[in-house]
Formats: structure tokens, sequence, C-alpha cells
């Protein structure tokens, strides 16, 4: 799934600092500041809840939700990873 220029956002709607570019979406751990990749493809780390993108500092694990319709990415914080 190509989202290179979508608006990148928490759970919450709030704009985050990230770099979307083909499948992949950079950007930094809420809980540490450790730098973290998500891919949006299936079965790939941050896909989904099942196979979540984890800090390898703090071990907060993150999952991305694609809405392509509106050019938005969200990127959720699993609860009780952090």
């Amino acid at each position: 799934m190509e989202i290179t220029g979508f608006l990148i956002m928490d759970s919450s709607g709030n704009e985050v600092p990230a770099d979307a570019h083909g499948n992949n979406v950079a950007f930094c751990c809420r809980g540490c500041g450790h730098p973290m990749l998500a891919v949006a493809m299936d079965n790939q780390r941050g896909s989904d809840e099942d196979h979540p993108a984890t800090c390898n500092q703090c071990g907060a694990s993150y999952f991305l939700d694609v809405r392509s319709s509106a050019e938005k990415a969200y990127v959720h914080m699993l609860p009780g990873r952090a």
C-alpha cells in the first residue's frame, strides 16, 4: 500500500511528526523518543494489532490504521505494552 504523503496522526487525531514513504512510516516512539518504523503491508511489523512494531528501547508497541480514501494513517499504541 502506497502511503507517501499521507497525513500521519495519533489515536487522538493529533498530527504526528513522521515520514511516510512508499509503504513505510518512520516516527518516534511516544514513550521514549526512539526511532520507529512501521510497514503498511499485510503481516509486516506495524501492519496491525497482531503484527506490531515494537520499540527496541522501551518495548512500546504500535500499529498502523490506514485510511486510504482520506489519505491519513493513524499510529496506535497497544495498551499495556509500554
